[in-house]
């Protein structure tokens, strides 16, 4: 009986469909007088205009056609702001086989139907709905039957209809600004228009070009970045002034042993260390490339026999020269020959701790080489690089040997440099190395960058040839970054040395103080992968360096992520059997074959810095000839004659040389270790730096570090 009732009321609800299309019909068919009696309004006068205006708007169209509706609504005025809206929201059909408009204009029409149904509607449409409306239904604009909506309505607008309406309407107005709602009226002319334009379209597309300005690119610690500019700014306009206040001395006239003259003397000696430096650079990433293993295990065995190598030749050279190894250069010569030798032994430790990880470390070196062969303009990069830091340190060279012609002579009539220009030459040795960090870096984050793209998006159905994207990286390095890598390239140049060298509770200390300045892990900012982390998302140089420390891999009391005597240590008593559960200090050595890979890519920068370094403070003071009469120093001993070798400020030398070997062999070590640190850190972001964790965009990186 349930089931009956509910069937009844079914066929009565199609009886009132069918009704309802009746009338619509009904009202399409004898115009605007008959909306006029639907709603109950008695305006009489009217009816003929209303009727022939309906006439010649129906003629051509027989259904119910989207167009009429919409252009009847919008000749009767009714916009968004008056008159009651439709519930009708199209078309869609209701649990019972009717659209939700019948529903909610049933109880309202019915009373009003009743009586004109018979009159309006022929006989064979009183019981079944209409075959061409009853899928074309629209919104009928019910405002149309509200008196006072009647008593504005526009006749010429009815007499004169559209002719051609448009295929299709929109129903809703777009919404307005409240801003303009509130100030222009709805009824307002063309000047008002023209005078309060629309807001702009928030659809960047519908915006002609050329309409906005250029996008400025963010920049992360610009602060940063100005104060580099300011201080390069500088060194130059100090060396104008130093040119234009200073005269080369003359062969009639030699100052004696001073740095100008040292450095005078050994442009020669310094070329020839930057060809050899530039020739081991591109032959060792050459043999690298192509002969991984070999050349690994001849870094093994070669490292320690030439740091040993550079230990003697120093220690046996001291004690010979004009002065017998009685000046305060050869003493000092003395005493830093053995630096060589600790770091040979700390290199053997070294490696025979992390002996099992030597095979992956190996194939990690492997698979970055396989990065670089399918980003080849990678390696224009590093070219690029290598000669940008030849010219600077060249010219840098010029600059540096002019400032030292600031001094005067002494009742000895000997020269004496001023203690300012001691100053000043400080100041254009840290702007030097300042740049050469700034160099590397740009490299670094521009491999960064690279690295990124290609772990995560190489496997895209399109992606942009990998010049594209070098291009792109490295324009996002000098540019949004840049700031970024002043900044990062200062504090490893103020604060890393100090805290590689001190012991660790005075390091702790360091990054104590540093800590109340800014609110990371002094090491951690210091440590190189936070500024490729920057460069992987985008990030100023702190929110980098506290998401890298979150890593478990990353120590917040060490600054390199490179295999170190204390990381060995620290490792294999985390690894004893009954040892004590590890110090937060211990998850720094985690991932051991990717930092024994560092470790071996630092190994010919390292000592080949040392060579030269050694190699040019040995060879200016044993064989530099010095043409003044009289040395420079006082006590340097008994004083030599005219004529003799060596001298007092070899070592200005020495620095200098290893300067350049180490930027030159730096530019080329960083397009593998740019590739190698990148890798690290987009497998970090992606499992979170969890070993167990599963890479998915990049398996054989997972495989290698995980």
């Amino acid at each position: 009986s349930a089931t009956d009732d509910f069937r009844e009321e079914e066929e009565e609800r199609e009886r009132e469909v069918a009704d309802y299309y009746a009338l619509a019909k009904s009202r399409r068919q004898f115009g605007g007088s008959h909306l006029t009696e639907s709603s109950e309004v008695d305006d009489d006068d009217d009816d003929d205009d209303d009727d022939a205006a309906g006439e010649g708007s129906r003629t051509d169209h027989g259904g119910i056609h989207e167009g009429n509706e919409g252009d009847e609504a919008r000749a009767h005025g009714f916009g968004g702001a008056r008159g009651i809206k439709s519930s009708w929201k199209g078309g869609k059909i209701g649990a019972r086989g009717r659209t939700k408009g019948v529903e909610a204009l049933d109880e309202r029409e019915e009373s009003d139907d009743d009586g004109k149904r018979d009159e309006s509607v022929p006989a064979s449409e009183k019981s079944a709905p209409s075959s061409k409306g009853k899928g074309k239904l629209v919104d009928v604009e019910l405002e149309s039957t509200m008196r006072d909506s009647m008593e504005e309505l526009d006749r010429n607008d009815i007499e004169n209809p559209d002719d051609n309406p448009p295929a299709f309407q929109k129903f809703r107005n777009p919404p307005r600004s409240p801003m303009r709602h509130a100030i222009i009226p709805e009824e307002t002319d063309e000047e008002t228009a023209r005078r309060y334009p629309r807001p702009p379209s928030p659809d960047r597309e519908s915006i002609p070009p050329g309409a906005e300005g250029p996008m400025e690119h963010p920049r992360h610690d610009a602060f940063w970045a100005n104060l580099y500019w300011i201080c390069l700014a500088s060194l130059f306009a100090t060396f104008f002034l130093v040119f234009l206040h200073t005269s080369t001395p003359s062969n009639k006239k030699p100052l004696g042993d001073t740095i100008y003259t040292t450095l005078h003397a050994s442009f020669h000696l310094l070329s020839v260390y930057t060809l050899v430096s530039i020739i081991v650079a591109l032959l060792w990433l050459a043999v690298l490339r192509a002969f991984v293993r070999p050349l690994v295990i001849m870094i093994l065995v070669a490292v320690p026999i030439l740091l040993l190598s550079f230990s003697l030749y120093p220690f046996i050279s001291s004690f010979k020269g004009t002065w017998h190894g009685e000046s305060v250069q050869d003493k000092a010569m003395r005493w830093l020959s053995f630096i060589p030798a600790i770091l040979a032994l700390l290199w053997t430790y070294t490696v025979w701790k992390g002996r099992r990880s030597l095979s992956k470390s190996t194939e990690i070196l492997e698979f970055a080489c396989k990065v670089l062969a399918q980003n080849p303009p990678l390696l224009f990069v590093g070219f690029a690089t290598l000669m940008s830091v030849v010219v600077w340190s060249w010219m840098w060279t010029g600059m540096f040997t002019r400032v030292f012609l600031g001094g005067h002579l002494n009742a000895k009539n000997k020269f004496v440099i001023d203690v300012s220009t001691w100053w000043l030459g400080v100041f254009f040795v840290l702007v030097y190395l300042w740049t050469l960090a700034v160099l590397s870096a740009v490299q670094r984050c521009t491999t960064a960058a690279t690295v990124s793209q290609w772990y995560f998006h190489r496997l895209a159905p399109t992606t942009p040839p990998s010049r594209v994207v070098v291009q792109a990286s490295l324009a996002h390095a000098t540019s949004t970054l840049f700031g970024t890598i002043c900044l990062s390239t200062l504090l490893v140049l103020a604060v890393r040395l100090p805290l590689l060298v001190l012991p660790r509770r005075l390091a702790g200390l360091v990054t104590l103080a540093a800590y109340a300045c800014v609110p990371t892990p002094i090491a951690t900012l210091t440590n190189p992968l936070a500024l490729t982390y920057a460069a992987v998302h985008s990030l100023p140089l702190a929110p980098a360096a506290r998401a890298l420390a979150n890593m478990p891999f990353v120590s917040k009391l060490s600054p390199t992520t490179t295999l170190s005597p204390r990381a060995v240590f620290d490792y294999g008593a985390a690894r004893a059997p009954h040892a004590k559960p590890p110090r937060p200090a211990h998850a720094a050595s985690a991932l051991v074959p990717y930092r024994l890979a560092k470790l071996l890519l630092h190994a010919t920068r390292a000592v080949m810095a040392l060579a030269l370094g050694f190699g040019g403070w040995v060879s200016t003071a044993r064989l530099l000839r010095v043409t003044a009469a009289a040395a420079a120093g006082g006590d340097a001993g008994p004083g030599p004659g005219p004529g003799y070798k060596g001298s007092l400020y070899a070592y200005v030398v020495g620095l200098l040389a290893a300067a350049i070997g180490w930027g030159v062999l730096g530019a080329m070590e960083g397009v593998l270790g740019g590739i190698l640190d990148a890798l690290v850190v987009c497998w970090a972001s992606e499992t979170g730096g969890r070993l167990a964790a599963e890479a998915r965009y990049c398996r054989e990186a997972g495989e290698l570090f995980g």
